[in-house]
């Protein structure tokens, strides 16, 4: 549906009917049922908000339409609905104004558009697969492959097939590097028979668009395979698959899902504080307590001589009470100038630094994750320092003050840090709340 969206599903519309503006396009939760609302103050509508405060729309239809999918496996349902009116007095001028037909005609161009993206990859567009009858749809056309997952909504890897969702940040991306095309994506598991489907994974792929390197040469291929032994090994994310064929290798970590929600748990990102927003202590605490985890884990990286090295909010994934890491970013792969380009960057990490980086690296991007939830904005040269305030503790001012040092030998260890965020949770629970 996401494809869709981007894909200009308007385009399917005559052009005297195209709308001037995009129609805005929502993915939430539908209620339906046997009931029609008329106005918001009634029993019903206090019941929804009460029990399903979720939704954002309420038809007749869909309920039946998709019960009857659910009884045969093999049919699957989606619904697509125009909101032409809202349950308000001025319901019957809008119905007698034609705002019926408008939704039905853009949930039908959109409708069309999923339809065209969802047609077997790889095939042209007139090409009718064998097989049971399909549905052939006619119409714009802005296929940019069967490579590019910023435009397919489901992908196939082995037999596995995975849902793609679109997120903040790099949660849908796609890069080339040289003769390396790298993808990633938060995905559901959506293959029929599959003991893990309705699951969800973190997907990367990693492609040499030339012949595999020689002898000697980094293989890029390889430290995805080695990413999942270490993952097996040090506690990290459950492998849900590896594969590699040919020039692309293929790696799925299990992401954790809200199962109330149906949905792929958020990451750091989304409670993290804007710039001039109060610190909240209890919001504070849970970044703090969750970021202590998260160093638990990048300790026994070091362990290994190994360093994530790309740390930002959404590789922290919020699995209350705890946050995990959804992956180990540069741990496999070797260091270099200009790596992890962007806010979280430490000064080692820069082009021209001439210091290697490794675990240090580590602590100043927790560092940085903290002077972000402390200020709502990142470190940048020639920002003061963080001076605090009466709800945080000293402890914690200062020890991202001493994450955030230019030199990587003048930071504390990995070990240091988890243990001084440890202490400052513990102080942020005797915080007394405001008044």
């Amino acid at each position: 549906m996401r494809s869709a969206r981007r894909n200009e599903p308007w385009a399917f519309l005559p052009p005297d009917a195209r709308p001037a503006a995009p129609p805005r396009v929502h993915f939430e939760p539908i209620a339906s049922g046997d009931v029609l609302l008329g106005f918001r103050d009634s029993e019903t509508a206090r019941r929804i908000r009460r029990h399903y405060n979720d939704a954002v729309a309420i038809d007749m239809e869909s309920h039946g339409v998709t019960h009857a999918a659910r009884m045969n496996r093999a049919v699957r349902a989606l619904s697509i609905r125009g909101i032409s009116d809202l349950a308000d007095a001025d319901k019957a001028t809008r119905d007698a104004a034609g705002s019926q037909e408008t939704a039905a005609r853009h949930a039908a161009a959109f409708a069309l558009r999923v339809l065209r993206d969802l047609r077997p990859a790889g095939r042209p567009a007139q090409a009718r697969p064998p097989g049971p009858a399909v549905i052939v749809v006619s119409g714009p056309d802005r296929d940019p492959g069967p490579a590019a997952w910023d435009s397919r909504p489901v992908i196939r890897v082995e037999g596995r097939e995975y849902l793609l969702y679109e997120g903040p940040g790099d949660l849908l991306h796609e890069s080339r590097d040289g003769d390396v095309l790298r993808r990633q994506a938060v995905a559901r598991v959506v293959s029929d028979g599959d003991t893990t489907r309705g699951t969800y994974a973190w997907l990367r792929q990693v492609e040499w668009t030339r012949p595999l390197p020689g002898p000697g040469r980094f293989d890029p291929l390889a430290a995805l395979e080695q990413e999942a032994r270490l993952c097996r090994g040090l506690r990290g994310p459950d492998v849900v698959q590896l594969t590699r064929s040919g020039n692309t290798a293929t790696l799925a970590l299990a992401w954790p899902g809200d199962p109330e929600l149906g949905r792929p748990l958020k990451t750091l990102h989304e409670l993290l504080p804007e710039p001039a927003v109060p610190t909240d202590p209890l919001r504070l605490w849970s970044i703090v307590r969750g970021l202590a985890q998260v160093a638990e884990v990048l300790e026994r990286l070091s362990g290994e001589r190994l360093s994530h090295r790309a740390l930002q909010p959404t590789v922290v994934v919020m699995h209350r009470p705890h946050m995990v890491l959804r992956d180990f970013g540069l741990a496999t792969v070797p260091p270099r100038p200009g790596e992890n380009p962007g806010p979280y960057q430490a000064p080692e990490q820069r082009y021209g630094s001439g210091v290697r980086p490794g675990p240090a690296t580590d602590v100043y991007q927790l560092g940085a994750l903290l002077y972000r939830a402390l200020t709502g904005r990142v470190p940048e040269p020639g920002l003061p320092p963080y001076r605090g305030s009466a709800s945080v503790p000293d402890g914690l001012v200062h020890a991202v003050a001493e994450a955030l040092r230019e030199d990587p030998g003048g930071r504390p260890a990995v070990r240091t840090l988890r243990l001084a965020l440890l202490a400052a949770a513990r102080e942020l629970m005797s915080v007394p709340p405001p008044r």
